[in-house]
């Protein structure tokens, strides 16, 4: 059962998402947990080639994709197209699971909080995407979401500020990476 999952997409492909993951990994395994994966992108190379790698790194790896957030559904298939995975079986893991989500939380906010908010014709969510992203803090209480948005610029979107009253949001950078590390070690 993964112990450590990760989240990744938006504009995050331009910053490396191989020294990424690989590094926030080491330092979670270097602390004596295991690590596993879970990813959102719409640049699906770029992502299959970080995970591809990962695989090679990390024993326990189970990766997901999306697209801008989360709605009804996570896909196993890249494409987004083929294997839905229904968000409430998240609860089947581990609720230890230390749950990473690397993304700009940049979007309109209509497909953050409307109901049926995805920019997918035909795709109906039945609840606000913010719905599913509060359902996952609760399963996960050692979650955090990773922003390559410099921090002085977040005040400016909405949806930034909205997703961090759900999750500790920390900058992308090797300060914010340990940040983030250390949060994730809590105990509480």
């Amino acid at each position: 059962m993964p112990k450590h999952v990760f989240v990744t997409g938006g504009v995050v492909s331009s910053v490396g998402k191989g020294v990424l993951g690989a590094s926030l990994g080491l330092l979670l395994e270097a602390r004596g947990l295991k690590v596993s994966m879970m990813k959102l992108d719409p640049y699906i190379n770029v992502v299959q080639t970080l995970f591809h790698y990962a695989r090679s790194q990390f024993k326990d790896i189970k990766h997901f994709y999306f697209h801008n957030t989360i709605y009804r559904h996570l896909w196993e298939d890249p494409r987004r197209y083929y294997k839905p995975f229904p968000v409430e079986e998240l609860v089947r893991l581990d609720p230890e699971t230390r749950f990473i989500i690397v993304g700009d939380a940049s979007m309109a906010p209509y497909e953050l909080m409307s109901q049926d908010g995805s920019i997918y014709f035909g795709e109906h969510s039945g609840k606000p995407s913010i719905e599913r992203l509060r359902f996952i803090a609760h399963t996960f209480p050692h979650a955090v979401w990773l922003n390559p948005v410099p921090a002085y610029e977040w005040n400016y979107t909405r949806t930034i500020g909205v997703i961090r009253d759900i999750f500790p949001m920390f900058e992308l950078t090797l300060d914010g990476l340990e940040k983030a590390v250390t949060h994730l070690m809590r105990r509480n």
